[in-house]
């Protein structure tokens, strides 16, 4: 029987994490010496493209969006990258992932905040104690690993859990750009973790599920992420 995507990636990120060694890990910075290595990556995570431009996005696509009364959610939490440059700046984060393994990642790293909960989450779906709970979304580096399908059950499920007026960030891939044609291009078929999409068809979805665009990137060659993928705010 045939794998679903979120079976796929659960299964792929578990195996990631109980394999993660950051002595190890090919760094995606190629800067970073073999010296430099332990202090660099200090999450599981920031072996991927560079730290800097993870930084970025966070300073522009969540920081703005969020406060200290800010209760926040991020879809896949990974190993805590992304929430432990968001964990100080609201009052309260929900870590949300497929992977077990992942979030016991997170968790370890994390486990000095006590503003942080963590929760595995399944088929898409959050439990209902969460409807209408969050002032911000976010998922960064995620939704380059889902098919449009998936995505579109995230975005049905972030309207619930977000409070009215509340606002999202989501980071898809991008054929539209030349580094995202690229990617493309050199496509193999037995990258199940690549889902290639468009703007076109992800502002689609959005509209479907009844929000509204309140930001999106555009590539200025100044950031991995944005020369790259789609990254888009939303409200509901």
């Amino acid at each position: 029987m045939q794998q679903s995507n979120v079976e796929i990636n659960q299964e792929f990120w578990n195996d990631y994490a109980k394999k993660w060694d950051k002595s190890q890990v090919i760094l995606g910075n190629q800067k970073i010496t073999d010296d430099e290595r332990d202090n660099y990556i200090n999450y599981l995570g920031d072996e991927w493209a560079t730290v800097e431009d993870a930084v970025n996005i966070v300073s522009e696509y969540i920081t703005p969006f969020i406060s200290q009364d800010s209760t926040v959610a991020e879809i896949g939490v990974g190993g805590g990258r992304i929430a432990a440059k968001v964990v100080e700046k609201v009052k309260k984060i929900y870590c949300f992932d497929v992977a077990e393994e992942m979030l016991k990642k997170a968790e370890a790293a994390l486990s000095e905040y006590p503003q942080i909960k963590f929760h595995l989450i399944k088929n898409s779906q959050f439990e209902a104690e969460f409807n209408e709970q969050f002032d911000f979304v976010y998922s960064f580096d995620v939704f380059v690993h889902l098919d449009l399908l998936t995505i579109w059950k995230y975005l049905n499920s972030i309207y619930k859990i977000l409070k009215s007026g509340g606002k999202a960030f989501i980071h898809t891939t991008n054929i539209t750009t030349p580094n995202g044609w690229a990617r493309f291009a050199a496509y193999n078929n037995d990258e199940v973790l690549y889902q290639p999409t468009s703007p076109d068809a992800i502002k689609l979805l959005i509209e479907k599920a009844q929000f509204k665009v309140i930001k999106e990137s555009s590539p200025d060659g100044n950031n991995f992420y944005s020369d790259r993928d789609y990254l888009v705010v939303i409200q509901k």
